[in-house]
């Protein structure tokens, strides 16, 4: 079951879509719950981590499309976007933010198909390879890859990612339950970095793409051990 939201003031498009979805699903035996929302507003304000695609109109009052998907992002970095609009002409923009692709209105069954497949392509692929984690906007979804390291401060959460930097407030010991073992691990007190990202190591400093942290010395050798076993694995 793939969870769709369509974000569009129009009852029309949001017809077409519902019915463009309807008709996918039996062509390809899949199954689709979708919820539809009459602005960019009360879908922020509703939203939480637990789409799988969304189809958004740019052309809205109050919150245009653009505006939405840039808010949409700061809490979830990993769902599938689709613009929906009458003009191509607003293109670069979408993809900066990381839109799967645009459809142009009114919708032609042809096109969405060739869009959907790509959809559920990449939802497949992303599957177990995302994280939900609390913050102080509520909860941010993202990414494994993308979380290059977690600091804490007197239980002040920072999420440094490659799209940005996310707050939060709790406890290192929280955050660890959250993320695989086996892909993190602390190079000191208050930093758990991802193995993964690691690029260089140079004396007691590890370097996660172009950031320098510091491995304390009675971790150092615990964490020079994880990171040679996550690159055996």
């Amino acid at each position: 079951m793939y969870k769709i939201a369509i974000v569009d003031d129009e009852y029309e498009s949001l017809e077409r879509l519902r019915n463009c979805l309807e008709r996918y699903g039996q062509e390809k035996n899949l199954s689709f719950s979708a919820v539809c929302f009459r602005s960019g507003v009360d879908f922020i304000e509703s939203y939480k981590n637990d789409y799988d695609m969304v189809f958004m109109d740019i052309d809205m009052p109050q919150m245009n499309g653009f505006d939405t998907a840039e808010e949409l992002r700061k809490k979830d970095s990993t769902v599938v976007l689709v613009f929906v609009t009458f003009l191509m002409k607003y293109a670069l923009r979408g993809y900066k933010l990381d839109a799967l692709d645009y459809l142009i209105k009114p919708l032609n069954y042809n096109a969405f198909m060739i869009t959907m497949d790509r959809a559920v392509q990449r939802c497949s692929r992303q599957v177990k390879a995302e994280v939900t984690l609390p913050a102080s906007e509520g909860s941010i979804r993202i990414e494994l890859n993308c979380l290059n390291y977690v600091e804490i401060s007197n239980h002040d959460i920072t999420y440094h990612t490659s799209r940005g930097e996310y707050s939060a407030y709790g406890t290192m010991r929280t955050v660890e339950k959250l993320l695989p073992e086996k892909q993190f691990c602390k190079c000191n007190r208050s930093i758990l970095v991802n193995l993964r990202n690691v690029t260089r190591i140079q004396g007691n400093d590890v370097y996660v793409g172009t950031e320098r942290l510091e491995i304390s010395r009675s971790r150092k050798q615990e964490f020079l051990a994880a990171l040679h076993t996550y690159n055996v694995y």
